[in-house]
């Protein structure tokens, strides 16, 4: 050996890419720490300095899977015009199509509902509040309903080998948008 250290970035890098890897086809619960560390080419050591198991993995996949620049992507909003969808989940999977790994095991539904919650809720529930005239109970419903119903519909497109259709995603757009207008008027 030459003694330098690997770049802890790098090796966890490495990891989180093997794990995103292993998912497209084996689920999240079948994954072994041995596996992913014979997928990643490091130690089961190794593995350990950087993360404590493969949930601490999967949390930063999800975090990088669901970034998206900009203070309010996150944010409900809505014109006469078009409907923003606060989660954009199916326009990550377009991006990303390795993603949909991530979003669409039906083991990590919990989860990941759990992560875009912490991420979204409270700036979706502000704007309808401010905007719509919702109490906050009403909103969180909303938001609830919505973030799940786009999860499932997006999962039934992934599992059937298939992308969440523009078609598809502007019909849900509207309705949405047009229930929202209901509140406006």
């Amino acid at each position: 050996m030459n003694g330098r250290r690997a770049d802890p970035e790098l090796t966890r890098g490495r990891i989180r890419q093997s794990l995103l890897d292993l998912m497209q086809s084996m689920d999240f619960k079948e994954i072994t720490v041995t596996r992913l560390c014979s997928e990643a080419g490091v130690s089961r050591g190794t593995y350990y300095l950087h993360y404590s198991d493969k949930l601490q993995v999967l949390d930063e996949l999800l975090d990088i899977a669901l970034d998206r620049p900009g203070d309010d992507c996150y944010r409900c909003t809505r014109t006469d015009e078009e409907y923003a969808c606060p989660y954009g989940i199916c326009d990550r999977v377009r991006e990303h199509p390795e993603y949909g790994a991530l979003f669409f095991d039906e083991s990590l539904t919990g989860i990941v509902v759990e992560k875009i919650t912490m991420r979204s809720m409270d700036g979706y529930v502000r704007e309808l509040t401010d905007n719509f005239g919702f109490t906050p109970n009403q909103a969180r419903t909303v938001f609830k309903f919505q973030l799940n119903g786009c999860l499932a519909i997006n999962r039934d497109a992934f599992h059937r080998g298939l992308m969440l259709l523009e078609d598809n995603r502007d019909l849900i757009g509207r309705f949405i948008q047009n229930g929202l207008c209901m509140f406006t008027r």
